[in-house]
């Protein structure tokens, strides 16, 4: 038994369930169900040994002419149809098609209704589309869906975007308008990718002057040939089904290797799929069949770059340049290539040519021109490039970083510090580190009265860090602003009692103060916490004796050489001292050691020595 003679006998059965479906449309959609489905008829095709092959539906352009998917007909012998009220429509055979775009013309032996025909041209994004088709039993039911566009598709022509939820069986089935015009015909092709013909390429099809039989033609699966492959390729990828295109292509590759255009398309797809290694062996293919195609070697050179294979990028780029390769990206990527191998001047020129050509965003290329001119110490023409680039993305802070980082190598520290506080500005949670690189440029530069203003910034940001304090200090200390360093010591203490290295420095500012006493009594704070290091006990005795109290110093200085004998200087300071408390005998010992740490000092020493 039949598909449509089975369907025909649970026909009456299901009369209930229909119209109750029926009902739960829309009032749009039932009208063009009542209106339209005698235009329309399910279908079936049958193989010689008249096993069914497919199911699907049918659209009247005339009494006796329809239009379906021909790939359901591709390899069919016989094919039955069906109304919408249950009759057997018989079938003379094929007058047109046109295998390039899927569309079979079949003359039918009996009569139906001629469908109105519309325009695409009436459809607006998001306008209401209905599709009258059939189900898995064969029953035509009406589906209601979106319009979303029409897109002009490579070797194909315009195919329609649509959004509808419609089982398989509606590939062939008419699309009408929200007025029940015929505006194109639904194919639902392998894996449930659907999209619709406008209703120009259906009307369009020429038509043989006779019928001819179905069984007469030679039977073949549309999708196992080269040009059903192509065709749903190219649909997919322009409604961006890339999974779809892909599998399709790599059919089409297996019929005919030496087919370039397909061969190119598959590079594509699997480059925007990021499957470098499949897109590279795809682009060189391509290369191979035709070495006289630039996009070809572009392809093949943007993928290596992608794979930071960047000799061999730059000279597939290169030769794309040299074939004449109209597009301007060419020139982006192979600036890119050249900075990756560090040939700076190559990527400049690169860069350079890209901008020249008036892209419509143009702002990375100042970008890494601006880098480029950095590394080939072109200060100023780095500046302007980067100026370029910040003028269209002001907020981006890898051009702001670039910028900065420019201004201190050409020594303008003022603007590489606006530029740092402007980063800080657009990147709240990372602004101390912003001030953090203003501080260091100053700090490099011993710019130190420019350097407290952004060391404060960071207190402010942070002020229970006392490395923030302790830093704040050394640029005082640097700057001989001893008062403000001491002060900028002491808040750092606050912040944390045990912190040794601030007490350190708190003597050295009172050294250079000559304020000699408090200068050891902050040292003796620093050894207090770190007594092992033999540092603190030397300035604790370098302090006493500039202040001349060589009792005083005694101790520090024997504490120093105790914890480290050969440090020739605290022996040297500690024998001064001896000579100054009269006692040569134990300076004259630390002489005889001295001749051996440093011959030097021993022979400045013998000179204090009576």
């Amino acid at each position: 038994m039949t598909g449509f003679r089975k369907a025909f006998l649970i026909l009456i059965g299901s009369i209930v369930l229909t119209s109750s479906w029926a009902a739960a449309q829309t009032e749009e959609a039932n009208k063009i169900l009542g209106q339209a489905g005698s235009g329309v008829i399910a279908v079936v095709s049958y193989g010689a040994d008249k096993a069914e092959l497919l199911k699907g539906s049918a659209l009247a352009l005339a009494e006796d002419v329809v239009v379906t998917a021909y790939h359901i007909v591709s390899q069919a012998s016989d094919i039955e149809g069906l109304t919408i009220k249950g009759k057997k429509v018989k079938v003379e055979g094929l007058i047109g098609f046109d295998k390039a775009l899927d569309i079979a013309l079949i003359k039918l032996k009996s009569k139906v209704q001629a469908l109105p025909i519309g325009s695409i041209d009436s459809l607006n994004p998001e306008a209401r589309l209905f599709a009258l088709g059939s189900n898995e039993s064969g029953q035509l039911v009406i589906a209601e869906g979106t319009f979303r566009r029409a897109v002009d598709v490579p070797a194909v022509g315009k195919v329609l975007e649509v959004s509808m939820p419609v089982p398989e069986q509606f590939r062939g089935a008419p699309l009408f308008d929200v007025n029940g015009q015929l505006v194109g015909m639904l194919l639902v092709l392998e894996r449930g990718f659907k999209f619709g013909l406008p209703i120009g390429a259906l009307v369009g099809v020429p038509r043989t002057a006779k019928a001819v039989e179905l069984k007469t033609q030679t039977p073949a699966n549309y999708f196992d040939t080269a040009e059903g492959n192509l065709f749903a390729a190219r649909t997919a990828a322009a409604l961006n089904e890339a999974l779809t295109a892909r599998l399709h292509l790599e059919k089409a590759l297996k019929i005919n290797a030496s087919d370039i255009g397909a061969t190119l398309m598959l590079g594509d797809i699997t480059f925007n799929q990021r499957d470098y290694t499949t897109a590279a062996s795809a682009y060189r293919k391509a290369t191979e069949l035709d070495p006289a195609r630039p996009e070809a070697f572009y392809g093949l050179g943007s993928t290596l770059l992608k794979q930071t294979q960047f000799k061999d990028a730059a000279a597939a780029l290169d030769k794309a340049v040299a074939l004449g390769h109209a597009g301007k990206d060419v020139h982006l990527d192979l600036g890119s290539a050249y900075e990756a191998l560090q040939d700076f001047p190559k990527a400049a020129a690169s860069y350079e040519k890209y901008i020249s050509l008036g892209p419509a965003e143009a702002w990375t290329a100042w970008h890494r021109l601006g880098v480029c001119r950095t590394k080939l110490g072109d200060y100023p023409g780095a500046v302007a490039a980067l100026l370029e680039a910040d003028k269209v993305q002001p907020r981006d802070l890898k051009i702001k970083l670039s910028l900065a980082e420019v201004y201190e190598k050409a020594g303008q520290l003022e603007n590489a510090e606006a530029t740092y506080v402007a980063m800080a500005g657009i990147n709240p949670p990372e602004a101390i580190t912003y001030y953090r690189q203003a501080y260091r440029i100053y700090d490099a530069a011993n710019r130190h009265d420019r350097a407290v203003a952004p060391a404060k910034k960071v207190i402010e940001l942070e002020p229970a860090n006392e490395t923030n304090h302790y830093y704040l200090g050394l640029t005082y200390f640097k700057a001989q602003k001893y008062d403000e360093a001491i002060a900028a010591f002491q808040q750092g203490i606050a912040v944390k009692a045990d912190f040794p290295h601030a007490w350190f420095q708190i003597g050295s500012s009172y050294i250079n103060m000559k304020k000699y006493k408090e200068a050891a009594d902050a040292y003796k704070k620093y050894a207090e916490f770190v007594p092992d290091d033999p540092s603190g006990w030397l300035s604790i005795g370098v302090a006493y004796m500039q202040a001349k109290d060589f009792e005083s110093a005694l101790p520090s200085l024997k504490k120093c050489v105790e914890l480290k004998p050969d440090n020739a200087v605290a022996q040297f300071n500690l024998a001064i001292v001896y000579v100054n408390l009269k006692d040569n005998y134990s300076a004259k010992e630390i002489y005889n050691k001295l001749q051996t740490l440093d011959p030097a000092l021993a022979e400045r020493l013998k000179k204090h020595i009576r």
